[in-house]
């Protein structure tokens, strides 16, 4: 399995990050090369609704962060709808679903600094959670000092 962070689902003929977040139309996004062979397409649904958490229920202002997703035939749109209403009997009433199901159109991958961003910055984070541990342990976890 590959992915490629990008943007998807707008007008502008080379979207940037900067034209994504200025509105342009586009949507940041994860483009996912699988095997069904070794992953499924209906497991992959599954994993897209354990990660995806709130933002399946939440709409957003922008068309850069709503949550969609894109088919490419009507097997994966059918498979998709069937996740859907798998997800729509298992909360009830008491949250409306609004990931969006769109005919895939065209993509175009981030810049290269966007690529793989967790590992490219997980050892800064840790870095900065280690300092802050160190910081709560050198003043004793007590607000305003010893």
């Amino acid at each position: 399995m590959a992915t490629r962070v990008g943007y998807t689902g707008g007008d502008t003929p080379a979207p940037t990050y900067d034209s994504v977040c200025d509105g342009d139309g586009h949507t940041e996004a994860i483009r996912v090369t699988f095997d069904p062979a070794v992953l499924t397409y209906e497991q992959l649904l599954v994993h897209f609704w354990d990660v995806s958490g709130s933002r399946a229920f939440k709409r957003r202002p922008k068309a850069q962060y709503k949550s969609a997703v894109w088919v490419v035939d009507e097997d994966q749109r059918a498979a998709v709808d069937a996740s859907i209403a798998q997800l729509r009997a298992s909360i009830g009433d008491d949250e409306e679903v609004v990931t969006e199901v769109l005919e895939f159109q065209s993509w175009a991958d981030a810049e290269e600094r966007h690529q793989s961003y967790m590992r490219k910055h997980r050892a800064a984070k840790a870095t900065r959670a280690a300092d802050a541990q160190q910081w709560v342990n050198a003043w004793g976890g007590r607000e305003g000092g010893r």
